[in-house]
């Protein structure tokens, strides 16, 4: 795991230096913050602070399907392109851990722009009708186990789209190509979870498991069940074990 912190460490210093974490991150911010506020502004509006939040995270589930591709476009196949990851793999450095490495990387990048939603729970609070006095200040009352799942789901399942991100970019050497893939891999959950509104049982119900949607709007509600925990994990790990036997693979040529 050594070598797995300093290749994060090392991709961070390079998150931070390029312009392009700062665009994806305003915008991130511009597109779900227009969303929530359309949402709770409304006039015919009568959801709940839970339904609002759900709306959040709905909403960033989408708006990353854009922009998670763009996180992850440049994390192996830069490496590939520039012939610095022959280099990088001669040192006492695995596959596994060149994976990982990057991974928490865009995780934790991913992190940064996600803590920036708290500000909308935050209006909900200041917002709300029924409110407490917090030290000098009244706020409103939030579910916190509602709110600690939603956020726990949402960052599961945009860790599988920003795993997704990884394995499309060990594939090829073309940044832009690799965004593609990643951007078309996630549509297609997007696609599965809409056509599954339209199919019948056990069509639909397999269809609606395969999808993010139904497992994020169960961790939205406060549900934290097996099921929903084992889909999210899955989503993490089955890519990023794909993108380690490609790297592999490249021992055989």
């Amino acid at each position: 795991m050594n070598n797995a912190i300093a290749i994060a460490r090392k991709e961070l210093r390079v998150y931070f230096s390029s312009p392009l974490f700062y665009v994806v991150t305003a915008l991130f911010i511009l597109v779900t913050g227009l969303f929530f506020a359309l949402t709770i502004l409304q006039p015919s509006a009568t959801g709940s602070q839970t339904d609002n939040l759900r709306s959040t995270f709905n909403t960033t589930l989408f708006v990353m399907i854009f922009l998670g591709p763009l996180l992850t476009m440049r994390l192996i196949s830069q490496e590939k392109q520039e012939g610095t990851i022959e280099l990088l793999l001669t040192n006492p450095v695995t596959d596994t851990e060149l994976v990982f490495g990057k991974y928490l990387a865009a995780l934790a990048m991913f992190g940064a722009m996600f803590v920036t939603t708290l500000l909308q729970v935050l209006v909900l609070m200041v917002a709300a009708v029924d409110k407490h006095k917090l030290l000098f200040i009244s706020i409103g009352d939030i579910d916190t186990a509602t709110l600690v799942a939603g956020y726990i789901g949402n960052i599961l399942i945009l860790g599988g789209y920003l795993s997704l991100g990884v394995f499309a970019s060990t594939i090829t050497n073309n940044q832009i190509i690799a965004a593609l893939i990643s951007f078309v891999m996630l549509l297609a959950l997007l696609v599965v979870d809409t056509a599954a509104q339209f199919a019948q049982p056990p069509v639909s119900d397999f269809l609606s498991n395969v999808g993010p949607r139904s497992h994020a709007d169960a961790f939205a509600r406060g549900l934290v069940t097996a099921p929903d925990v084992v889909y999210t994990l899955s989503l993490i790990g089955l890519p990023l074990f794909l993108a380690i036997v490609v790297l592999g693979a490249r021992k055989w040529h």
